[in-house]
């Protein structure tokens, strides 16, 4: 006869999938629970903390799933009332600790239950990011070199005193401390104002130390490094005249994905002891709303303590795939744009703009700024307008934007999609299979992208990348000239990392992959060396962070899903540079702007109400 908590496990075994957990979620319940004695309240929480690191949830918050919340009716009974009796009853457990040593799950004090490695990765970055906030940069004794400096680069704009300078502020921010947080949507002129603080740096530590600094550009993919190193030479371009040919060599070129910059490290190693740092002075890392918890957490081990960080991305963008929303945690907690008193005061002797101050503000604070007026979409309003709308979640203001840039097409089903496609496709990929070299095919599939919410279903990246080699005419079989290809996994044997693309071209004969290389130029691998790889003449709008295109179709699936959320609809939209199309029904597009995305974690407790 089997025992209840057989039972428990059977149910489980028998629903779970059908309630998003795994195989894998289950089986590692299972494991946890034959270790301990009675671990039925074990074995759920488990399984929950499994499921939802999967969904990018860095903890489970238990007071969610007792009671009436709970999601599994059979359970009512074997389950813990309550949150409290539920954390009594796993932290009697072995397999369940506080953190100060290792163990499968790690409890705090707020019931929230982590995976281990999560719950290190958190500490982590919180101690770091608070001991950086905290650190003021070399040059706060140079006030007069660093306001003309600032006068130089960020010029007063006459008949507009009462509106502040952001990029000025960020500019003032990045040169007076070790951590800055620089936010802002697209065209607010993030990567412009990075520029100009690279090159005030380097003439200040030209002066100071008669030698030129080690700066590093860093990103999490690698379309993302590769645009920042195009804005960084464009912008080096623009700033010819305003600073020496010796600051405007200095300035760095070239971008790395943070993958790159950590494979040295991860190999020679303890994973939690590095026994080396980055070797740089200054580090900047774009797209930073793209980097999960563990990856931020590696690369904070890897920074020296007297090297300066600055971080930039969009915090209204979709969080990381993996677990985590490390950006959002770090901007979420300052009140508007107030600093401290004392920052205040710098500030305002900096750039002749006094911000609102806060007796009560923390240095992550001081080290924040947001970055508001958009430069972009001057030509092309109404991407800025949908964006705008799609952001505030509000459907009829979407749907009254009305100026170039920016269009809805409502299709009710699928068939009424692909017929609203079509043209599309034949249109801007007119001469693709033509084109003669990889970076031909490369630059006509950044003019147009079809980017997804969902993978599968009628409007899914399978179905679309399908329908788009039928109306291509490209040959039978998997692998065929002209095939884009975007990578899914890293390999560090052959230096390709998640994101990277390349397209198949036929040399000599055989079908290789050409894939851009850092420094310019093509490099060449045969299909049979690649990691996981996937076809991307259409892609889901997650793997489309970091990259940009100047026209953009966004196809919202005809059945509703959780993943279809308002920061989706928002990023989306904010990947063209020319003309978004919005195409799903009004139903989709409210639904998906009411959706929020919540990740649960610790992170913004850590960082905006704990002591330095």
């Amino acid at each position: 006869m089997e025992s209840s908590s057989e039972n428990l496990e059977l149910s489980l075994f028998e629903g779970g999938l059908e309630r998003g957990f795994s195989h894998t979620d289950l089986h590692f319940a299972r494991f946890l629970k034959e270790s301990e004695e009675g671990g039925e309240a074990l074995f759920t929480a488990a399984a929950l903390v499994s499921r939802e690191s999967r969904n990018g949830h860095v903890c489970v918050d238990l007071s969610r799933y007792v009671g009436d919340h709970y999601p599994f009716a059979e359970l009512q009974g074997v389950t813990p009332k309550s949150s409290e009796a539920w954390c009594d009853a796993l932290a009697c457990l072995a397999a369940v600790g506080d953190g100060s040593t290792p163990t499968p799950l790690v409890l705090d004090g707020k019931g929230r239950l982590y995976l281990y490695r999560y719950y290190l990765f958190q500490k982590e970055v919180a101690q770091f990011m608070l001991k950086k906030a905290a650190q003021k940069g070399p040059n706060t004794s140079e006030i007069n070199a660093l306001s003309q400096g600032l006068q130089r680069l960020f010029p007063s704009q006459k008949f507009c005193f009462s509106e502040p300078d952001h990029q000025k502020r960020a500019a003032a921010v990045a040169l007076t401390r070790k951590l800055t947080i620089i936010a802002g949507g697209p065209g607010t002129g993030k990567t412009t104002t990075v520029s100009k603080i690279l090159a005030l740096y380097v003439e200040r530590y030209l002066a100071d130390y008669q030698r030129l600094p080690r700066i590093v550009l860093a990103a999490p993919t690698g379309k993302a490094a590769a645009r920042l190193m195009e804005s960084m030479r464009s912008a080096a371009e623009r700033l010819k005249g305003s600073v020496s040919a010796e600051v405007i060599d200095a300035l760095p070129r070239k971008a790395s994905t943070i993958h790159r910059i950590l494979a040295g490290f991860g190999r020679r190693k303890s994973p939690f002891e590095p026994e080396e740092t980055l070797g740089c002075e200054l580090l900047v890392v774009d797209e930073a709303s793209m980097v999960d918890l563990p990856l931020m957490g590696r690369l904070c081990r890897v920074i020296a303590p007297e090297t300066q960080v600055i971080f930039m991305g969009d915090r209204n963008q979709l969080a990381s795939v993996e677990a985590g929303s490390v950006l959002g945690d770090l901007c979420h907690g300052k009140r508007g744009e107030r600093v401290s008193l004392s920052c205040g005061a710098l500030l305002e002797e900096l750039t002749e703009s006094a911000p609102q101050t806060d007796i009560e503000a923390s240095p992550l604070a001081d080290a924040v700024t947001t970055l508001v007026k958009s430069y972009r979409f001057g030509k092309r309003p109404g991407i800025g307008d949908a964006a705008d709308a799609s952001n505030r979640g509000d459907a009829q203001a979407l749907a009254r934007v009305d100026s170039a840039g920016f269009s809805w097409m409502k299709a009710e089903t699928a068939s009424e999609g692909l017929d609203i496609l079509r043209p599309l496709i034949k249109t801007y990929f007119q001469g693709y299979m033509k084109a003669s070299t990889a970076e031909e095919r490369l630059d006509i599939l950044d003019r147009f992208r079809i980017l997804c919410a969902v993978r599968k279903g009628p409007l899914g990246v399978r179905r679309l990348n399908a329908f788009v080699e039928r109306l291509l005419g490209v040959g039978e079989g998997l692998w065929y000239s002209g095939r884009p290809v975007m990578v899914t996994e890293n390999d560090y044997t052959l230096s390709l990392f998640n994101g990277d693309t390349g397209v198949t071209i036929r040399e000599k004969g055989e079908l290789v992959v050409a894939f851009p290389e850092e420094g310019g130029g093509m490099r060449t691998i045969h299909p049979a060396r690649l990691p996981s790889v996937e076809t991307v003449f259409a892609m889901t709008v997650h793997k489309s962070q970091g990259s940009e295109f100047d026209h953009v179709a966004l196809v919202l699936p005809e059945i509703d899903t959780p993943l279809l959320t308002r920061e989706l609809i928002y990023t989306g939209l904010t990947r063209a540079k020319e003309e978004a199309l919005l195409l799903g029904s009004t139903d989709s597009v409210e639904k998906g702007l009411k959706r929020r995305t919540r990740r649960a974690s610790g992170l913004q407790e850590l960082l905006w109400a704990s002591p330095v």
